[in-house]
């Protein structure tokens, strides 16, 4: 795992607000995180573990919001 990748899952600057607009919850379970150039992951908010991961950050988004339900 690249050594930035950690430091990167841990940040709490991810904005939620657009996201969360569409969930039900008031904070999202799954978010999307940059991990690195090109790429992003879809993390459990609450563990921190990587659900999933893609290329474009629209696809990633389509992702967490699939997993929310």
């Amino acid at each position: 795992m690249h050594e930035n990748t950690e430091f990167r899952r841990e940040s709490k600057a991810v904005s939620y607000r657009e996201y969360a607009v569409h969930s039900h919850n008031s904070t999202p379970r799954f978010v999307v995180v940059p991990a690195g150039i090109g790429f992003f992951h879809i993390t459990e908010q609450a563990t921190g573990r990587v659900k999933g991961f893609r290329r474009e950050h629209t696809e990633a988004c389509a992702l967490a919001r699939h997993l929310e339900n």
